[in-house]
Formats: structure tokens, C-alpha cells, sequence
């Protein structure tokens, strides 16, 4: 078997060794530990100690209570808004957007019972804004009341077409006894403050609505 050929060490390797004090095959000497240890004593303290996070603020009590108030504020607001919508009546800034969620709930139903339902509602609504409009100053409010007065005839009379497709299916009926009721205690009291067209426009609407009922 031959022999195996015995490898120098390699001049730079011998060289490190000796710069740390060790000898080949052997651990670092022990000054070289000693130096070692200093060096990583000495970088640890000259680390800087980082300071901790200051504690967050607390919340006062009114900054807390705050959203709960703007919640309330906005709610109020949307009620007082709802009620002046309910409230207005043509020539009203309100006024649009109350004729357009009446229409929207008519859009919204395809049961012909309950379309008759609302249909009876608005036209009472038109009856009370009419009645409403007397007492308003100016010289337009007669073309206004006029417009409304149409309004409400119309808008019965496709209530009580929608009620004749329901009595031929053989459903329940709103009770109209209940609706000419309220419109004739509304639209009566109102035929002696009228002009002559509306006037007989009010007068020919009590006696659509008294054939309604025995």
C-alpha cells in the first residue's frame, strides 16, 4: 500500500493561527479568549439602551363621548327632516322629495289590494295640503290648490280601479266607509273658502266619493 503523502499546512492558515494564538489542531489560546470576551463586553455597553414607548394618552371622557353625541345629533336631524318632508306641501323645498318616495312606494308594490292601500293614503295626503294651502298668503297658492285638488281625484280614481280588479278576485278591501269619511271631513269645510273651479272641483269630489259608500 503506498504511502500517503504528508500535506504542508497552507502559509495563510498557519499565519491566522498564530494571530489568534492557537496552534493547528487546537483550540484559540487563551489570551486570544481574554481579548475576545473584552471586545464583546465592550460593543454590549456601548450598544444604546432603547428607551420604552410612552404610555398612549388616554382618551378624555368627553373625547369618548363624542361620536355617541354626533350619532344622536344625526339622528335628530334625520327625524326633524322626515317630519318637514311628511309636513310640506306644494312650494315647499321639501316638497319634491315627498311626492318622490310616495311614488316609490307605489312603484314598489304589484299586490293590487295594497296599491289601492297607499293609493287612498296620498289622496288624503293631496286633501290635507290643499286644506293647508288656504291659509298660505299670495297670489299663487290658487293654481297650487287647483293642481292639488286634481291630484287627489286622480289619484282615487286609481285606487278604485285597483279596488275593482280585487272584488273580482274575491279579496278583502280597504274600508273606504273610513276614507270618505276623512276626506269628506276634510274637503267640505274647505268648498266655501274656494274660487269657482275649485270650488266645483271639490264639490263633484264629495259626490264621487259619497257613491263609494250606502
Amino acid at each position: 500500500m503506498p504511502a500517503v503523502a504528508r500535506r504542508e499546512p497552507r502559509p495563510d492558515l498557519v499565519r491566522r493561527l498564530n494571530e489568534i494564538g492557537a496552534d493547528a489542531g487546537h483550540g484559540p489560546g487563551a489570551g486570544f479568549r481574554e481579548r475576545l470576551r473584552d471586545e464583546l463586553l465592550a460593543a454590549r455597553h456601548a450598544e444604546p439602551v432603547p428607551e420604552p414607548d410612552p404610555p398612549a394618552p388616554r382618551r378624555s371622557r368627553r373625547t369618548r363621548l363624542r361620536p355617541a353625541v354626533l350619532a344622536v345629533a344625526m339622528a335628530m336631524v334625520l327625524i326633524f327632516t322626515g317630519m318637514q318632508t311628511y309636513a310640506s306641501v306644494p312650494g315647499d323645498r321639501l316638497y319634491a322629495i315627498k311626492r318622490a318616495a310616495e311614488a316609490t312606494l307605489l312603484t314598489l308594490t304589484t299586490d293590487d289590494t295594497e296599491r289601492a292601500r297607499r293609493e287612498l293614503n296620498v289622496a288624503h295626503s293631496r286633501a290635507t295640503e290643499a286644506a293647508a294651502l288656504l291659509g298660505y298668503p299670495g297670489s299663487g297658492r290658487e293654481k297650487l290648490i287647483g293642481r292639488t285638488l286634481d291630484e287627489m281625484t286622480t289619484t282615487t280614481r286609481s285606487a278604485l280601479t285597483a279596488l275593482g280588479h280585487v272584488k273580482r278576485h274575491g279579496k278583502p278591501t280597504p274600508a273606504l266607509k273610513k276614507f270618505t269619511e276623512q276626506q269628506r271631513d276634510v274637503v267640505a269645510p274647505m268648498i266655501p273658502q274656494l274660487g269657482g273651479d275649485d270650488r266645483m272641483k271639490a264639490s263633484a269630489y264629495l259626490d264621487m266619493i259619497d257613491d263609494l259608500t250606502p
